[in-house]
């Protein structure tokens, strides 16, 4: 019979490495920040040729240096009373943040609800911009346009974590 060779694993782990606690520490604690799309639904054409509506989503946060498109490359395509559901979470924004125990801070981001279309220049259609307390309980939100026409759902959530 062959005789099996195997390679014996190396320990990888630090020494006294421990996985107990984070390593923000006892005076500060660590929240995640999640802005997602639940819903997408248009009353109107937007389309020159009246056919369908092109929609992204964009969001800044409030020192302009990060920034989010969705989806990354391409549209969401919508036709007239027409609906889009997400069937998981689909997220516009997300962002950790640490705070000192007793602070109170909120986070600032500009949600907008642009309409795109190859004949002219893009179309902000709704712009808002959502102050998030931390923590926060869960928060549904609508933003849409001045008619109404287009509306979004969003979901704003911060909650605690340790990573």
């Amino acid at each position: 019979m062959a005789r099996r060779m195997y390679i014996r694993g190396k320990k990888t782990h630090a020494k006294d490495e421990s996985f107990k606690k984070d390593n923000v520490g006892d005076e500060k604690e660590r929240f995640q920040i999640n802005i997602d799309l639940m819903s997408l639904k248009t009353l109107k054409d937007y389309d020159i040729a009246g056919w369908i509506g092109e929609f992204y989503l964009k969001c800044d946060g409030e020192d302009k240096l990060l920034k989010s498109r969705f989806p990354d490359h391409g549209v969401l395509k919508l036709a007239k009373h027409q609906t889009f559901t997400s069937k998981a979470d689909m997220t516009l924004w997300s962002q950790f943040e640490t705070v000192w125990i007793r602070e109170e801070k909120s986070i600032k981001v500009e949600v907008e609800l642009r309409e795109k279309d190859h004949l002219k220049k893009d179309e902000s259609i709704a712009k808002e911009i959502y102050e998030i307390p931390l923590p926060q309980p869960t928060k549904y939100v609508i933003l849409q346009d001045k008619k109404g026409n287009t509306k979004a759902k969003l979901r704003i959530q911060s909650t605690r974590t340790r990573y």
